[in-house]
C-alpha cells in the first residue's frame, strides 16, 4: 500500500515562467471577477505580446529617450515593425533640437517632425529634459506639445509671453532705437513690458543706469516716453525706479531695450 505522503508529493505546486500560445479565442467566463482575469503579465518584449493595464498606463511600449539634434533617434521596446498612422510616442529629449528636425524610431527611417499644421520645427521646440508627445499622421510626426519658445541669447523671460533684454543698449534717438530693435526681429519694449520686468525681477533695476526709451501710446512727433528715472506722479518728484518715467524729445539720445514674444 502506498504511503499518503506519496500522493501528497504529487500535488506540490511548482512556480515556473512560461509562454502561453493560444491558437484560438480565450474565453474567461468564471462566476466571480477574480475568475475572469489574467495575472502575472510581465513587460511586453515583442509586438504581439499581451499587455497588462500596468504596462499600458506606464506607457512602457511608447516611451523612450531621444538623442540627436537634427536627426533624432529613439528606440521603443518592443520595437514596432513599421510606422502606423495614429501611433503615439512620448520622448524625453536628451538635447535641444535644431530647426527642421526629423525622427527615426528603431531604424524605421527618418520622418519629419512638424507642428501647427505641417510647419517644420524651429530650433528649441523640443528642449532637453522636457518630455514631448508626438503622433504619426501617415507621413510625418506631429508635435502635440504647446511649449513657449525659450528666449534668445541675451534675453530673459519675465512673463509667459514676453522676453526682454538683460541689459540696455547704447544710447540712440527714439526713432533709431525703434529701427534698431526691428532690424533684429524684435521690438522696442512697451512701457508695460518694461515696468512688469522691473517689478517681478528684483535684480532688473540694477541693470538700469539711465533713462531708457519705451514704446508708448502717448508718444508723438514732439516727445517720447522714457522710464527708469523721472517723475512718479504729477507732482514734480524726480527719482529712480520701476515706476518713474518722463517724456523727452525723440531727437535726444537714451539707452533702450528690445523685447520679443515667446
Amino acid at each position: 500500500m502506498r504511503s499518503p505522503n506519496t500522493f501528497a508529493a504529487l500535488f506540490v505546486s511548482v512556480v515556473v515562467s512560461a509562454q502561453l500560445d493560444m491558437p484560438g479565442r480565450l474565453v474567461l467566463d468564471g462566476a466571480q471577477p477574480a475568475d475572469r482575469q489574467i495575472t502575472g503579465l510581465g513587460i511586453p518584449s515583442s509586438p504581439d505580446a499581451a499587455v497588462s493595464m500596468e504596462a499600458a498606463r506606464a506607457t512602457t511600449m511608447s516611451y523612450a529617450e531621444a538623442f540627436g539634434t537634427t536627426t533624432i533617434t529613439a528606440s521603443l521596446t518592443p520595437a514596432p515593425s513599421a510606422y502606423s498612422t495614429g501611433m503615439m510616442v512620448t520622448l524625453l529629449p536628451m538635447t535641444t533640437n535644431d530647426a527642421g528636425s526629423t525622427l527615426d524610431l528603431n531604424g524605421l527611417g527618418a520622418r519629419s517632425i512638424v507642428k501647427l499644421g505641417q510647419v517644420p520645427l524651429d530650433s528649441s521646440d523640443m528642449r532637453a529634459g522636457i518630455p514631448v508627445r508626438l503622433v504619426y499622421d501617415g507621413n510625418n510626426f506631429l508635435l502635440l506639445n504647446d511649449n513657449a519658445l525659450p528666449c534668445r541669447t541675451g534675453y530673459s523671460a519675465y512673463s509667459s509671453s514676453t522676453c526682454i533684454m538683460d541689459s540696455s543698449l547704447v544710447a540712440q534717438t527714439f526713432h533709431n532705437a525703434v529701427a534698431a530693435c526691428a532690424a533684429t526681429g524684435a521690438r522696442l519694449c512697451t512701457m508695460g513690458e518694461w515696468a512688469n520686468a522691473c517689478r517681478v525681477h528684483a535684480p532688473f533695476i540694477g541693470t538700469v543706469s539711465d533713462y531708457e526709451w519705451v514704446d508708448d501710446g502717448a508718444n508723438n512727433s514732439n516727445d517720447a516716453k522714457t522710464v527708469g528715472a523721472g517723475w512718479v506722479t504729477e507732482t514734480p518728484m524726480e527719482g529712480f525706479g520701476c515706476n518713474f518715467g518722463l517724456s523727452r524729445a525723440p531727437t535726444l539720445s537714451y539707452r533702450y531695450r528690445c523685447c520679443t514674444s515667446r
